[in-house]
């Protein structure tokens, strides 16, 4: 959040009773209607703080900003039935410039809202700048609640009747929770029993709340998406029992109805009354004992010189100076990048922030970033280069290296053009050597920039896939299966590798490598049964996502690859459940993986419900689930085909042209009847969709 400049503001005027004169400003008090009734005058088009105090008083509490529209307004002090020996005072506001116009605009500098991501509470993903696109929303209303809150839930009525009255004239609402002690499943209770159908997002780290400086509950932002500017904060109206009456002021639904009729808000924001939000208190962190070690233990991995990110953080100064950057992202929850729903399921790869680490960095960063005392972690030599720049180090050196050569013939690379559609490629290999149990394998690309990806698999004779072995894609963490298993290799096994590049601008060669990593025996669990791994996959070949449409499903349930014991798409056997791949491409939304037992009841495994392309992750379950004989997988996904979706958007104007391949249609579809006229569908490039649900599991006895 752009924090609001209020220079030093100039002392007007103080009224006791009646009128008081100071040039030119006039602010007169009507005791005798009940609520104190005070009248402002003074400049148009000139903001003006109202605050309020006793005689003796050095300190006086914000009423409300009103900005002028003519040489007065009228504004009640509802609160003053209950302190009626209150006084008054106006404080005229300071003008800013706008650096678009070469004159002086005679109202306060706006306050400007950052893009944030949160997840609600039926758990979809919300982004605020997401509507920025979104041709049928003009402003969002932003409401802070929470729990148990008597002026919550004596205004759910009124919350609802604006939702309803407004949605359609293009405004959005959501709901926001940051309280300390609220969570998904209470939220959820809370929301079910007081009638709330409005989004609930759970600010769970407070980084929202504390951006937009909310205190109270409920608390209402109002935003204009041109530009994001905050054009009201505050109360919802200004009642003292549980109703309106009479004299009652309908500040957010003024504030809407002025703001769609391209009027002037006032007032602008109000004193807000409510239950306070229980934010959590963080002492300002310290840089060499918080911050640093934290860097180093989840951005330096990446953040380091030559390695994947765009900057590298190797002293405080390379921290400060991309401070501001990290912060957005934070608040737009994309670094790090960590995709995966924390109320569902927990997992042994999570390198994302805890909420505490997320608000302990924003408030070291909103603090200026103090150096404080200790020598700088971040100057000691950052750790060597990781995969997939090399062997992943927690492996080390694979027993067996097999290089991808180009058609497998010895000493030839693949060719790189500087430009072009490249199809993908298949490079078969026989393995020749003893059986061996692998305990992991790894593909390591060899020019990073232009591998988009790589999978290895098995093949029968008859060149049909027998089972997936491993792969790389950006955002692949290799490391060793999961602890207990092993896949088999045989002499003789036929070996395929399916290679995916890109074209950069500039010709090049790959050569990648494939590494094996041996265990001498084969795993066996408690029952004494080998604990074979297996890599299946729920998908659908037929799935079709129409233009214009930023929310497609598709549900499936089963697993159709043919090397899975699967029967009638269910499980034949027991299994045990190690780790998750969705995949889509870059239309892809969110993505849920359920499990559906004979009883009927289901279970969410992983919900993703950002996805991004971008970064391909493999999520390992910290406690491998068991699934009973019987049991289906059903994945769900949702694709946004839209011009919302700002990540086709980047595609689609990439190198400063428009690319067609990243239209919302794919002009090669569009004369095939039925098939998928004007959409997306199945297939290999980037610019088509694919829906796959990979999933490792054993066979359990």
């Amino acid at each position: 959040m752009h924090l609001k400049k209020l220079l030093t503001p100039v002392f007007l005027g103080m009224i006791l009773c009646g009128w008081c004169h100071a040039q030119p400003t006039q602010l007169g008090i009507d005791r005798n209607a009940g609520p104190a009734r005070l009248t402002l005058q003074g400049e148009t088009n000139r903001d003006y703080s109202l605050q309020a105090g006793d005689l003796m008083s050095t300190n006086w509490n914000f009423l409300s900003t009103l900005s002028l529209i003519n040489s007065n307004q009228t504004w009640f002090d509802s609160a003053s039935s209950a302190t009626p020996a209150r006084f008054y005072r106006a404080l005229k506001l300071d003008t800013y410039t706008n650096s678009f116009y070469p004159y002086t605009v005679y109202r306060s500098a706006p306050e400007l809202a950052d893009d944030f991501r949160l997840i609600d509470h039926q758990g979809i993903s919300r982004s605020l700048y997401y509507l920025e696109n979104d041709t049928t929303v003009k402003g969002v209303v932003l409401i802070f609640t929470g729990n148990s809150c008597s002026n919550v839930a004596q205004f759910v009525s009124t919350i609802k009747s604006l939702r309803d009255q407004f949605t359609p004239q293009g405004i959005v609402f959501w709901m926001i929770d940051a309280n300390s002690a609220d969570n998904r499943s209470n939220i959820v209770t809370e929301a079910n029993a007081l009638g709330i159908d409005l989004p609930i997002l759970h600010d769970r780290a407070q980084l929202v709340a504390n951006a937009f400086h909310a205190s109270t509950t409920p608390e209402a932002v109002c935003l204009d998406k041109l530009g994001w500017p905050v054009f009201y904060r505050g109360t919802i109206d200004d009642r003292i029992g549980s109703s309106p009456v009479a004299t009652t002021q309908n500040y957010l639904s003024n504030a809407l109805t002025s703001f769609l009729a391209s009027g002037t808000v006032s007032p602008s924001q109000t004193q807000t009354n409510g239950c306070l939000i229980t934010l959590n208190s963080i002492p300002t962190p310290d840089y060499a004992t918080d911050i640093a070690p934290m860097l180093q233990a989840k951005c330096i991995g990446c953040h380091s010189p030559g390695n994947l990110a765009p900057f590298a953080l190797t002293n405080y100064a390379s921290v400060t100076s991309n401070m501001t950057k990290m912060r957005l992202e934070l608040l737009k929850g994309t670094m790090p990048p960590w995709h995966a729903d924390y109320n569902y399921q927990t997992f042994t790869n999570d390198f994302s922030l805890s909420t505490t680490q997320a608000a302990m960095l924003v408030k070291w960063i909103d603090a200026g970033a103090p150096l404080g005392s200790g020598s700088d972690p971040l100057t000691n030599p950052p750790p060597p280069i990781d995969y997939p720049f090399a062997w992943p180090a927690s492996l080390g050196t694979p027993d067996t290296i097999i290089t991808i050569w180009s058609n497998s013939i010895p000493n030839t690379p693949e060719g790189i053009p500087d430009s072009g559609v490249l199809s993908y490629r298949y490079v078969n290999y026989t393995y020749t050597g003893p059986d061996v149990w692998l305990r992991a394998a790894v593909v390591r690309p060899g020019t990073v920039p232009v591998v988009h990806h790589i999978l290895a698999y098995n093949r029968n004779a008859d060149d049909t896939i027998q089972s997936f072995l491993t792969g790389y894609a950006p955002g692949s963490k290799m490391g060793a299966f999961p602890p207990g298993t092993a896949k088999l290799l045989t002499n003789g096994t036929q070996l395929q590798f399916q290679l995916h590049y890109i074209a950069i601008g500039v010709a090049t060669n790959d050569t990648s490598q494939f590494g094996l990593y041996t265990t001498p025996n084969p795993p066996t669990n408690a029952a004494g049964f080998t604990n074979a791994l297996i890599q299946s996959s729920v998908y659908s070949e037929l799935i079709c996502v129409p233009t214009n449409t930023n929310d497609h499903v598709e549900v499936t349930e089963g697993a159709l690859s043919p090397s899975n014991p699967l029967s009638t798409n269910a499980f034949a056997t027991n299994v045990r459940l190690y780790e998750f791949s969705p995949h889509l491409h870059a239309r892809g939304k969110s993505f849920k993986y359920e499990a559906i037992y004979t009883n009927g009841t289901s279970e969410v495994l992983l919900s993703v419900p950002y996805y991004e392309f971008n970064w391909q992750t493999a999520y390992r379950l910290a406690q491998p689930k068991d699934l009973p004989a019987g049991t289906r997988i059903r994945c769900t996904s949702h694709w946004d085909n839209s011009v919302q979706n700002e990540d086709l958007m980047a595609l689609y104007n990439e190198q400063g042209g428009n690319n067609p391949n990243f239209a919302l249609y794919s002009p090669s579809y569009v004369n095939y009847p039925g098939a998928c006229p004007y959409g997306i569908t199945f297939n290999q490039q980037t610019w088509d969709e694919m829906f796959i649900g990979y999933f490792n599991y054993s066979v359990l006895p």
